[in-house]
């Protein structure tokens, strides 16, 4: 019977796969940015390049999933936000509003999680890539969080204010966010997605307290994950360890670590946690050569172990990231072995 890379991932969750750790990758900004055939402008805006490109990357490189939303920001431009798209990915322009009452969240308009923006594109991606996975390759989808999102629409000075000087008003818009971010989710799932990766750059111990995370972060995310019956990674960037303990609160069956993080501390601080990462996207990936990933990649897989364990760089790969070194990621998995 033929091994999968779905059974790699199901029985790296219960502990050990047959062959190798599963290598896991946000490559959705990479292969849309170089799939020859389209624009990553024209990809983000048409399920059939995306399912195009995605398949091109999966047999370029070997990772073992794939991945339908082009980009994170699709939800940002559901709510309004205009998306400039550059070279090294799009940006988003948040929206002017002022929030200083409850009532004032009112005026955020919720659109629909079926319907509005890209929505209709990023599920139709979906369901076009389960029909080519046939439930043999993972098929991941990616959105960041309630905090994250909502930091993304408002912008991200507001509401860090707003933890210490509207508390309530946070409390009012992130419970919002959240339940529309429970409905795409639905969705996303409905449509053949059977992993959920769920980044919350925002929410890092850089830029908000542990007490703000388990006041404003935690949760959210646990209602997020009680709400599913999916799989969830979760990650955070950066420095992470003053979280780490939380994080593991989360409901997220998998922690996705920056490569700052110690990988033996990290699993001795959430031992029955399983664990994501933390290959360096930029000094491995983007500037470095296929020795370097290699050996970068080894060390992850020692430090880690292979139980309850997938290699995967410490955030996204980057779009200029050379396909050798992508390749060599994943080669250094087979490798290493169990």
């Amino acid at each position: 019977m033929n091994y999968t890379a779905f059974d790699r991932f199901k029985d790296a969750l219960k502990g050990k796969p047959r062959d190798r750790v599963p290598v896991f990758g946000g490559n959705s900004l990479w292969a849309a940015t170089n799939f020859p055939e389209a624009s990553y402008k024209e990809i983000a805006s048409d399920p059939d390049l995306i399912v195009k490109s995605q398949l091109w990357a999966h047999g370029l490189i070997g990772i073992d999933a794939l991945y339908p939303s082009p980009d994170a920001l699709f939800i940002a431009e559901a709510f309004g936000c205009r998306i400039r798209f550059s070279e090294t990915g799009p940006l988003v322009d948040p929206l002017p509003l002022s929030l200083d009452h409850r009532k004032d969240v009112e005026s955020v308009v919720f659109p629909n999680p079926r319907a509005s923006g890209r929505f209709p594109v990023v599920l139709e991606a979906a369901r076009l890539l389960r029909k080519e996975a046939k439930g043999e390759i993972p098929l991941i989808g990616t959105f960041e969080g309630a905090f994250t999102n909502t930091c993304r629409i408002i912008e991200v000075e507001k509401i860090l204010r707003m933890t210490y000087k509207k508390p309530q008003v946070l409390d009012e818009l992130l419970d919002r966010m959240n339940t529309f971010l429970i409905d795409f989710a639905m969705a996303f799932v409905e449509s053949g997605v059977n992993i959920l990766f769920i980044p919350e750059p925002t929410a890092s111990s850089s830029m908000i307290s542990p007490k703000m995370f388990r006041r404003f972060v935690l949760p959210r995310l646990q209602s997020f994950t009680s709400q599913l019956d999916v799989p969830v990674v979760l990650h955070i960037c950066g420095d992470t360890k003053p979280i780490l303990k939380a994080m593991g609160e989360s409901g997220a069956e998998i922690l996705s670590l920056d490569q700052c993080m110690d990988l033996a501390e990290s699993r001795a601080a959430v031992p029955t946690m399983s664990l994501g990462g933390n290959v360096d996207p930029v000094k491995s990936l983007l500037m470095g050569d296929t020795a370097e990933v290699e050996k970068d990649a080894l060390h992850c897989l020692r430090e880690a172990g292979t139980d309850r364990f997938i290699l995967m760089p410490g955030c996204g790969i980057p779009p200029n990231a050379p396909t050798e070194n992508l390749q060599a990621m994943v080669k250094a998995a087979e490798v290493f072995g169990l």
